[in-house]
């Protein structure tokens, strides 16, 4: 899906799990430059 995102920066919190994890992949495969934060270093890693 195309959301016309591609280029944009874009800031996830809560990104080592859960819906922020979800949230931080989809924007990625959109080509979005995602940063993410978490309490959880490991999860952050998949992200």
């Amino acid at each position: 899906m195309n959301l016309g995102l591609n280029g944009k920066v874009a800031l996830v919190l809560a990104s080592s799990r859960g819906l922020g994890q979800a949230m931080a992949v989809s924007l990625a495969r959109e080509g979005v430059k995602v940063a993410v934060t978490g309490r959880n270093p490991a999860g952050l890693q998949k992200s």
